[in-house]
């Protein structure tokens, strides 16, 4: 993903709406890539702060803190998607190994 792709996807992501590959290749660009994540996080700490003084008049809060844990969690879905992945390939490989051997079998 590249800078321009990745600002255009901010505002998906702050709203949850990045999933799968899309949501693994904005994490990594977003962890490699310092101006993007200086511009996630302007984006977010705008966007939470507005929503925020509209329904939480005086309270105080850690945007900052919020954006990390937000990260952090998404990776840890990537990481579950992608073990998802992996485990389908392991199933479907077996199964063919399965139906390989049934198919050498007949002829044996």
């Amino acid at each position: 993903m590249d800078c321009q792709e990745a600002n255009g996807n901010i505002s998906r992501f702050i709203d949850d709406g990045l999933t799968g590959d899309e949501l693994s290749a904005f994490l990594l660009h977003i962890d490699t890539c310092r101006e993007c994540y200086e511009e996630l996080e302007t984006n977010y700490l705008i966007k939470e702060s507005l929503s925020r003084l509209e329904v939480e008049e005086g309270a105080s809060f850690n945007i900052h803190e919020e954006l990390h844990k937000k990260l952090k969690v998404c990776e840890q879905l990537v990481g579950l998607h992608n073990i998802a992945l992996l485990s389908r390939r392991v199933i479907l490989l077996i199964a063919a190994l399965c139906v390989g051997i049934c198919i050498v079998s007949m002829y044996l």
